[in-house]
Formats: structure tokens, C-alpha cells, sequence
């Protein structure tokens, strides 16, 4: 039986995940591919994970929640995901090209204050039902996109905001981010994971190391 190859895209703030994720998902289309195109947290294809969203990023709420409860609504979010978008497409699609996904649950996760070993554990727990249907890594493979943390951070906060009040995340500013990257280059080494640098690279060049380490046809 037919199984979709499932792809995630990672990283910090403004390395160019979400253009990457789209340039991959035109491409593959142009190639005659069946692609599924989503995102984690929060998809519009599961409309009930984009109201998680909400409450999990938009920074008006920020000071109401506590470290755990973003936590188990982030985990809320994946078990939703994985379970009804992701697992149902798997026999429907040649290709699932994810914008985030686990790698980044745990950086930010882990930065945000809770413990490494219990993220671990929350993400094992609520993809346990789909691990039938997936890789034990869940991914097939990780593109990691890295870049200058700063450079990257001012981008995000000068594009077109989500929310009104701000991103929670990003309005925790330079350090927190550097720490989101180091613990994104640590976490990383328990996936199937390849590393892209995109300082000093055009959309383009970075397009075409993305298309190398996943051996897709230019």
C-alpha cells in the first residue's frame, strides 16, 4: 500500500521555513505529485487547531497561561493534527510537507521553561496511536533551515503580524531565541534530520540544498 512521504521543515524565526515549505509543495505539484500541504501548531485544515492557536500564541494571553499549560495546548494541537489530518492522508498523497513539527515543540518547548524529558514524553504519548501508520521518528525526513537568530527575529517582527497583540514568541526577544536554536541543534540529533545553513544564501540556493538532501529532481 501507498504511503505518503511525510517532509517537516524546521527552525527559529525568519530563516524562511514557510517560503521554503511552499516553494517544495509548488514543486513537487509541477512534478505531477499528490502533495498535502500543513503546518504545526495549528492548521487550517483542523479549523478546532487554529482557535489552540490562538490561545497558545497570541501574546494578549502570555501572562494568563503558565509554562505547562502552553505545553499541553501545543500537545492538544499535535494529537489533533497527527490523528485526523495526517494519518487519513498518508494512503491519499505521494507527499505531506509540514511547516514545524516536533523538532520545534521541544526547542521552543524546552525554552519556554518545561522539563526536556517530559516534552519527550508528551509527544510520544499523544502520536503513540498513529506510530502504527508512521515511522517511530514520525517524519520520513527534517529539513533543519539555521540562521543568524537576530537577523532572523527582526524579519519575523517586521512582516505582517498574526495577532494584534503580537506573538508570544517572538516577543520574548534575542536570548530566548538563541536558546530556541541551541536547543533546536541538540534536539535535532534524535531525528532524521539535515541541516541547511541559509546566512549569506538567496531563496533559490537554499531551495536547491533542500532538493539535494531530500534527492527530489530540480
Amino acid at each position: 500500500m501507498k504511503k505518503a512521504i511525510y517532509i517537516c521543515l524546521e527552525g527559529t524565526e525568519g530563516v524562511g521555513k514557510t517560503t521554503q515549505t511552499q516553494k517544495l509543495v509548488d514543486h513537487l505539484r509541477s512534478k505531477g505529485f499528490k502533495v498535502l500541504q500543513t503546518k504545526e501548531p495549528g492548521t487550517p485544515l483542523a479549523p478546532l487547531t487554529m482557535q489552540l492557536r490562538g490561545i497558545m500564541l497570541d501574546k494578549q494571553y502570555d501572562d494568563a497561561l503558565t509554562a505547562p499549560a502552553r505545553e499541553l495546548i501545543s500537545q492538544a494541537i499535535r494529537s489533533i493534527h497527527i490523528d485526523k489530518v495526517i494519518v487519513p492522508a498518508l494512503n491519499e498523497y505521494d507527499y505531506i510537507v509540514q511547516d514545524r513539527g516536533i523538532l520545534s515543540g521541544l526547542a521552543y518547548g524546552t525554552a519556554c521553561g518545561n522539563d526536556p524529558d517530559r516534552l519527550s514524553f508528551l509527544a510520544e504519548y499523544v502520536t503513540e496511536s498513529a506510530r502504527l501508520h508512521l515511522n517511530d521518528g514520525i517524519y520520513d525526513s527534517i529539513i533543519y533551515l539555521k540562521g543568524n537568530t537576530s537577523a532572523g527575529l527582526q524579519k519575523a517582527l517586521s512582516a505582517k503580524q498574526e495577532f494584534a497583540a503580537g506573538d508570544a514568541m517572538e516577543a520574548r526577544g534575542q536570548s530566548f531565541m538563541e536558546q530556541c536554536s541551541s536547543n533546536m541543534d541538540d534536539f535535532s540529533q534524535a531525528f532524521n534530520t539535515t541541516t541547511i545553513t541559509v546566512d549569506g544564501k538567496n531563496i533559490e540556493e537554499v531551495f536547491a540544498d533542500i532538493l539535494r538532501a531530500l534527492n527530489i529532481e530540480e
